[in-house]
């Protein structure tokens, strides 16, 4: 979950970023039935911030909804 970490809101990690780049190559190449959700947009200070709102502007992967957070 990309949640704040050290005053960076969204962080996603070099790490969660590969998890991510794993999924959804598997998603894209493969046809796999594979659904990619983060918590939050990450803020601009993360490395990843444009190619995590591209992929959730093409519908790649998606925000975590308001209504399950408090379920």
């Amino acid at each position: 979950m990309n949640e704040d970490k050290n005053g960076i809101g969204g962080y996603i990690g070099y790490e969660a970023y590969a998890e991510l780049l794993f999924g959804l190559s598997q998603k894209l190449i493969y046809n796999k039935n594979i659904e990619l959700i983060i918590f939050k947009v990450p803020s601009q200070n993360v490395g990843c911030y444009e190619e995590i709102n591209l992929w959730l502007k093409l519908g790649w992967i998606k925000l975590y909804e308001e209504e399950n957070r408090n379920e």
